[in-house]
């Protein structure tokens, strides 16, 4: 899938020979000509990059750039300045503001693209890097909480919905206790795989910390999410795996808890603690369901 690339220029034939340029170059280009239309493309859109113009009439680039660090959802998109204005003081003040690129009109189109590329490439990186749980490749619980912010942020702001769901190993302890760590570790990957499997490519799912996982179900409502988990289940519960590096058979299950976005929600710590709560009543009663088995 192309990055998308937002152009944000009050002066229409620039904003069209760049998206051009980028066009031609395999981008998704996205064009606005001042803030307002810029923030609602932002929005629904959510662009890999910005490319701003600094001299604008209404709000110009150095105000954008102040009011996108300031609103956690837009704070971390990378962007380039593109712009006429070639003094030291403004490359000075936009580095201050935490752009990533300065390029000054007139530019090299070859240049412009190499330095996009050269933006999105060390972002990924290092986003990759600082979000990535090592054990199982998944994103982590740093990742998942500015994730669970943005989309509630969206959510409260534009009425949209979506669910999460928290997943926890049953007697992940006794697995460690009998079989060794390394097996645990073995169980951790199996979920996640399994997980991946079962789960749209549009789920964000993270491994929130020891043998609990939390999942961004985008655009879906909690009867939705609970078939979704109830799959997930199925295809764990009473099954058994192998650890091929290990050769041993095990079996594990694992609850699991759901709840859609409120608009009554305050924060998304109640919907977290909310979804947390019906895990663990998840796990009353499947340990209810053993011992009267």
């Amino acid at each position: 899938m192309a990055n998308k690339i937002l152009i944000i220029d009050d002066e229409p034939d620039n904003l069209t020979l760049t998206a051009q340029r980028l066009k031609i170059s395999g981008y998704d280009v996205l064009g606005a000509t001042n803030y307002t239309e810029a923030i609602n493309l932002i929005r629904n859109k959510n662009p890999n990059l910005i490319l701003l113009d600094v001299m604008m009439p209404d709000v110009d680039g150095f105000e954008v750039k102040n009011r996108l660090n300031k609103d956690i959802s837009t704070a971390s998109i990378p962007v380039i300045f593109l712009t006429a204005k070639n003094t030291l003081e403004d490359k000075i003040n936009g580095l201050k503001l935490g752009v990533d690129d300065y390029i000054t009109r007139p530019y090299v189109p070859e240049e412009l693209v190499a330095r996009i590329d050269s933006v999105l490439r060390r972002r990924k990186f290092y986003e990759d890097l600082s979000m990535t749980d090592g054990l199982t490749g998944l994103y982590n619980v740093y990742y998942f909480k500015k994730q669970i912010k943005t989309f509630f942020s969206i959510a409260k702001r534009y009425n949209q919905i979506f669910s999460l769901a928290i997943i926890d190993i049953d007697d992940f302890k006794k697995i460690n206790d009998t079989y060794g760590h390394i097996v645990g570790d073995c169980v951790l990957k199996i979920l996640s795989s399994v997980s991946k499997k079962v789960l749209r490519t549009a789920d964000i799912i993270t491994r929130y910390g020891g043998d609990e996982f939390a999942i961004i179900l985008p655009s879906v409502n909690e009867d939705q999410a609970a078939i979704a988990m109830s799959r997930l289940k199925d295809d764990i519960n009473g099954k058994s795996f192998v650890c091929k590096d290990y050769d041993v058979n095990i079996s594990f299950s694992i609850s699991v808890g759901v709840a859609q976005y409120q608009h009554s929600f305050k924060n998304e710590d109640e919907l977290f603690e909310l979804v947390d709560t019906r895990m663990y009543g998840d796990k009353r009663a499947n340990k209810g369901s053993k011992e009267n088995a």
